[in-house]
């Protein structure tokens, strides 16, 4: 017996005991026999009133209805987009996300984080607080200006 099996078996018996506790309360034991668990396993399943096993306390719904484009239509539309670079590709996620980064030239940055660097101006590494912390003073208008170049 696989362990989904088995956890749906085990939920379900807990409910079973759990919602006949009247019942069973004549019973000088109190516990329900293995019989008696099977019948209500079997009842409960040809009812379709048992839960599947996993980590969702309820069953995702399903997508309801048919498609109404043909498998042929599908795949014509999917070649049509890659024809014209349309396609995402997989792992790349939205293609409206646009990619972000500097504006400025690589010898611009090197000239700017070596002038921070004679000015005392730049963080140590791990004294930053987040991806973008500034502890410069703003008193060399050519570096700023280097910084907002486009």
């Amino acid at each position: 017996m696989s362990p989904k099996h088995t956890f749906s078996l085990s939920i379900l018996a807990v409910a079973l005991a759990a919602a006949a506790s009247g019942a069973l309360a004549a019973d000088p034991a109190g516990n329900p026999t293995r019989a008696e668990v099977k019948a209500g396993v079997l009842q409960a399943r040809a009812h379709g009133q048992l839960m599947p096993a996993g980590e969702a306390s309820q069953p995702f719904p399903t997508a309801a209805g048919t498609s109404t484009l043909s498998a042929r239509q599908v795949r014509d539309e999917t070649l049509m987009a890659r024809a014209h670079g349309e396609l995402v590709p997989a792992g790349e996620g939205s293609p409206e996300i646009a990619p972000t980064g500097t504006q400025m030239a690589r010898a611009d940055v090197k000239e700017a984080t070596r002038q921070a660097r004679l000015n005392h101006e730049l963080v140590p590494a791990g004294e930053g607080v987040g991806p973008v912390e500034v502890r410069m003073a703003a008193k060399r208008p050519e570096w700023v200006a280097a910084l907002i170049r486009r």
